[in-house]
């Protein structure tokens, strides 16, 4: 009995060790089938990062074909606007897109004065777009018998030529420094129906600034505090003709030379 009972332990000691040298094969085999998979796909991740960093770095594929410059608030850059961005922006046909400076394309076209700011995105596979916000002409200077826009925060500035004709009905300012901000500031916080009777604005200082009115007279603002009440009592003061409307100080209004009451 003790030998028969012998065999049986034996025998299935065999079993166990013919199954684990199964096992052990088949990792092997495996093993053997990822080692060769893993040298076959290095070299292709090698190849096609080489030839993708070719294609985007040095190659024609993506290189710039066209460049637009486009308005960001909703307008359409005149011509002369639109080529004298490219131009200032200086990107190179047929360079690849990749090599964009795009920084320093922005800080060249924000030095032009009529540039209230800008972004250079690239358009891929070939394209870079040049977004501008023009500056709102809301004024002009004259500086030597030459005419320069003003915007909504006083700042003063060129336009290209075949755009200056928009400054023709724009009202004059005759300011300058703190004294033009108060004045544009003043002109900005009138309500339309005044706005649109202003022909020429003079400011000595940041607390004298007078308006000149298309009918020929004069309106004394004083500073540019409380241009809501100052309106009011102008809106009233104008029902009636004179030369001199003074709201410089709006609780007591002066009107001078005064002809009665408007015409209906």
């Amino acid at each position: 009995m003790i030998t028969t009972k012998l065999r049986k332990a034996s025998s299935s000691s065999d079993a166990d060790d013919a199954t684990d040298s199964h096992d052990s094969f088949e990792a092997y085999v495996l093993k053997k089938k990822r080692k060769k998979l893993w040298w076959v796909a290095v070299p292709l991740i090698v190849i096609s990062s080489a030839a993708l960093v070719w294609a985007v770095w040095f190659s024609s594929i993506f290189a710039i074909d066209q460049v637009r410059a486009v308005s960001t608030d909703g307008g359409i850059l005149a011509d002369a606007q639109v080529a004298e961005v490219i131009r200032t922006a200086a990107l190179i046909q047929g360079e690849p897109i990749a090599w964009v400076d795009a920084g320093g394309a922005a800080q060249a076209v924000a030095n032009l004065s009529w540039v209230d700011s800008v972004e250079v995105r690239r358009g891929w596979p070939n394209e870079v777009v040049i977004a501008v916000k023009p500056r709102e002409a809301v004024a002009r200077v004259v500086v030597q018998g030459t005419n320069f826009a003003v915007d909504t925060s006083g700042v003063v500035f060129d336009l290209p030529t075949a755009d200056a004709a928009v400054l023709k009905g724009l009202p004059r300012v005759n300011a300058q420094g703190d004294a033009l901000i108060a004045a544009i500031q003043v002109y900005q916080s009138l309500p339309e129906s005044i706005r649109t009777k202003v022909a020429a604005m003079d400011a000595s200082s940041r607390d004298g600034v007078e308006l000149t009115l298309r009918s020929g007279s004069t309106v004394r603002w004083g500073s540019s505090d409380e241009p809501e009440f100052k309106s009011q009592v102008l809106e009233a003061l104008l029902t009636r003709r004179a030369e001199i409307y003074d709201v410089s100080a709006p609780e007591l209004p002066t009107t001078t030379n005064e002809k009665g009451p408007k015409k209906s």
